[in-house]
């Protein structure tokens, strides 16, 4: 199968790419131009790297026409920080990008566009089923339930297979730097004792490279479509978290908790039903929250400074 993968360079872009790539399937990966793309470096296989701005919708056009995938995957969005998830640029950049591409997928013949969604559209309360109502409370959130009904819509207009997967926590080697555990890592590994909550809160962590994999088996699974929960399944608490990084980066350090009050709108339970997926993939999370974070925290100290 040829896949396009926009976000390509991005933490979970760049692990689908290599999760395809293991499989033999053939992969144009969408990248912005000039930027660098340290995680797609030294990959092997039938990969082809195309910087595309993909508010060109020509250009765009032009490409899916040209390259014929099977299917696109569509991860690239701005402003996924949580500091970002208020910005206007979610109404501005990221509902046109995400229709141009479905549109141009469309016109290309392609057979199955993925989208990525986010927990954040669930909103902070209540169960995270995918028949429930989307409530949420950040325009990131907002537009991404924007975006799943907009390029529905022009997917079922073209009778394209449309699926929508909604990650929850994804971490692991090489994740970006403003999120919990990289930044907790980094302190540890540090000697410094990071400024935590409570770390009461329960979240639902997922490793990149099954992030990937359930990516990839939507995509393969001509049964899969609609929306499907991306998660591990299970909650697991910060502050348990905290201290299973701390084993494994510093040894003894001490931890306090409760040095930093909880943030406006602090979501305080979020686990994800993962049953729809499993049943309609086979897809399983494989990685273990003990083993993932091993992991991560020794690519954390062999790529220290």
């Amino acid at each position: 199968m040829k896949l396009f993968i926009t976000g390509a360079s991005g933490f979970v872009g760049a692990a689908t790419v290599r999760a395809a790539l293991r499989r033999n399937h053939a992969v144009v990966a969408h990248c912005r131009a000039g930027r660098p793309t340290p995680r797609l470096d030294g990959l092997a296989g039938p990969l082809q790297r195309l910087d595309l701005d993909l508010r060109d919708e020509a250009a765009l056009a032009a490409a899916l026409v040209e390259h014929q995938p099977d299917a696109v995957i569509h991860l690239a969005w701005e402003g996924v920080r949580n500091t970002e998830h208020g910005a206007r640029a979610q109404l501005d950049g990221n509902l046109a990008m995400s229709c141009a591409v479905a549109r141009a997928a469309a016109a290309a013949g392609v057979g199955c566009f993925a989208g990525i969604g986010s927990q954040g559209e669930y909103g902070p309360e209540g169960p995270r089923h995918e028949d429930s109502l989307p409530q949420p409370v950040t325009l990131y959130g907002a537009s991404k339930v924007a975006a799943y009904f907009l390029t529905r819509e022009i997917a079922r207009q073209n009778a394209m297979r449309h699926v929508w997967l909604r990650l929850f926590s994804a971490y692991g080697p090489g994740d970006n730097d403003c999120w919990l555990i990289p930044m907790l890592i980094r302190e540890m590994l540090a000697g410094r004792r990071p400024e935590m909550t409570a770390g009461t809160q329960s979240w639902d962590w997922l490793h990149v490279d099954d992030a990937a994999e359930g990516v990839l088996a939507a995509v393969l699974s001509t049964r899969a479509a609609g929306i499907y929960n991306l998660g591990s399944g299970q909650a697991v608490r910060v502050r348990d978290v905290a201290t299973m990084i701390r084993d494994l980066a510093a040894p003894g350090l001490e931890l306090v908790f409760g040095e930093r009050p909880f943030g406006p709108g602090q979501i305080m339970f979020m686990q994800a039903d993962i049953a729809r997926l499993c049943a309609d993939t086979g897809w399983r999370p494989q990685v273990e929250l003990p083993r993932g974070l091993a992991e991560t925290v020794d690519w954390y100290r062999r790529h220290a400074g």
